[in-house]
């Protein structure tokens, strides 16, 4: 892969290689979900299964050693966020 004449030697795209406008917007949509997430109770949380540990709806999510985390995955809370965000639009 190629940019501007020079040859990247591996698949990741250097930061610097983007434009302002690209770096912006991908800083805000990860700050958007972030922020969302954090506003959702734990019972929202909940609602959908984690895919990291594979906890079930309503249960914990859960170490690798098998005790119980202090809080849910990311993945979760932003799984959940977007859930909530879908039932919203619904309406």
């Amino acid at each position: 892969m190629k940019f501007v004449g020079q040859a990247v030697s591996s698949h990741l795209i250097n930061v610097s290689d983007l434009s302002i406008c690209e770096h912006l917007s991908a800083c805000t949509a990860l700050h958007h979900m972030t922020v969302k997430a954090k506003e959702l109770t734990p019972k929202q949380i909940l609602t959908v299964p984690c895919a990291t540990c594979g906890a079930a709806v309503g249960e914990m999510c859960e170490l690798h050693t098998g005790a119980p985390r202090t809080e849910p995955h990311r993945d979760r809370k932003l799984s959940a966020a977007e859930a909530v965000e879908k039932k919203l639009s619904r309406r």
